[in-house]
């Protein structure tokens, strides 16, 4: 007889950032489903975890991660122990799939438990590989065997599905394509106008890393003060800017947050700003697109892979020709110029938030990953490196 309802735990011990989110607003669509009972099991340090207290599920499984490296340290000799209540908690709660949202430090010594207690593991894979600025060998085998453990790979881009397949060997059916929906509160939201009584402001947020080429970003800018000179920047995130500093001296009208952004300044952030840069040198996925989306904000970004599925280029944003800083120029100036444009692009950014972001859609597709995974059965350890 076939099953009616799957037992599914959604597992994430993540603290900060787009993870925390990403798992809510998953938990707040999937708990409202008749073929699962849902359950959670959190870091009672989440930034998020009071969010969580209205989502009605069918149990928790609540956890004390750490909130610094001594605690990391201490609270890591406790794993085996607490290895043992997870598998524990599986068991008597007869978990059919548990579902890692996002891939943490402490994962690879919990997977054996979860397959002890008999359930099947899927895991959100957001990076098949390492960015750089993110690339120690550590992190490289933690995600490998996380990778390897897993019985199903949920994966929100094209491009990370093929690099999953051809870095790891992945099995191609055994991998479920979604999406990353939009971080908004659900309030209605006007179709954004060019601003007429302050300079344009472009907006570049996220950790700062390498990849994620602010230097790119600059050279752009200083091109486009040609034409437009009092554009201006505002960069939040944290990260090492000193070699930046230079760059931002020169071109002035730049405001630098350097630092962690709280959940709570994020929606005030894109309020006051117009227009998303993502200058990236490689990417899987974006959060900011998805944020930016929500509240009708366009994005400019290089034609990387994971970013051009994400955006439509001259419907929620514009794609550069190219990787070079003439080419960002180019496609940030095509916005700027155009106030028409603009509001068309703003309009198609909450057109998508309703349809192919929206998170019903997502839970869909998510949903369909358990009950493709619980059809399929465990998978066997595959053991190999990444190519």
């Amino acid at each position: 007889m076939s099953r009616l309802k799957l037992r599914v735990l959604i597992w994430h011990w993540g603290r900060r950032g787009g993870g925390p989110r990403y798992t809510l607003e998953l938990a707040r669509v999937l708990a409202d489903r008749q073929d699962i009972d849902l359950f959670l099991s959190l870091s009672r340090q989440s930034e998020m975890y009071l969010d969580f207290n209205d989502i009605p599920v069918a149990g928790r499984y609540d956890v004390d991660t750490y909130e610094s490296k001594g605690q990391f340290f201490l609270r890591s000799l406790y794993l085996p122990l607490l290895r043992n209540r997870f598998r524990r908690y599986l068991c008597q709660n007869n978990i059919d799939v548990v579902f890692c949202t996002m891939d943490h430090l402490w994962n690879v010594a919990f997977t054996p438990a979860i397959h002890g207690a008999g359930s099947l593991y899927l895991l959100a894979v957001h990076d098949a590989t390492r960015h750089p600025g993110e690339d120690q060998g550590w992190r490289r085998w933690l995600l490998s065997r996380d990778i390897a453990a897993s019985d199903g790979a949920l994966v929100l881009t094209k491009a990370v599905r093929a690099s999953l397949v051809n870095t790891y060997h992945y099995p191609p059916e055994r991998t479920y394509l979604s999406t990353l929906g939009h971080f908004g509160d659900g309030a209605p939201k006007l179709v954004r106008e060019m601003p007429h009584d302050r300079p344009f402001r472009l907006l570049f947020f996220g950790r700062i890393l390498s990849y994620k080429g602010l230097d790119l970003l600059l050279e752009a800018l200083l091109l486009l003060r040609g034409d437009f000179p009092n554009l201006s920047l505002e960069i939040w995130g944290g990260g090492d800017i000193s070699s930046y500093r230079s760059q931002i001296e020169v071109l002035g009208n730049v405001r630098v947050e350097n630092r962690w952004i709280d959940e709570s300044e994020i929606a005030g952030i894109f309020a006051r700003t117009d227009l998303a840069v993502l200058p990236y040198r490689e990417a899987s996925q974006s959060a900011v697109v998805a944020t930016a989306f929500a509240v009708g904000m366009p994005c400019v970004t290089t034609p990387i892979p994971g970013l051009c599925e994400q955006i439509a280029d001259g419907v929620t944003g514009v794609i550069a020709e190219g990787m070079h800083a003439e080419d960002f120029a180019k496609a940030v100036s095509r916005v700027v110029r155009d106030p028409d444009l603009y509001r068309h692009l703003s309009n198609g950014c909450l057109e998508a938030t309703k349809t192919t972001l929206s998170w019903e859609v997502i839970g869909n597709s998510v949903a369909d990953a358990f009950w493709g995974v619980h059809r399929q059965g465990r998978r066997a350890q595959q053991l190999e490196s990444p190519s």
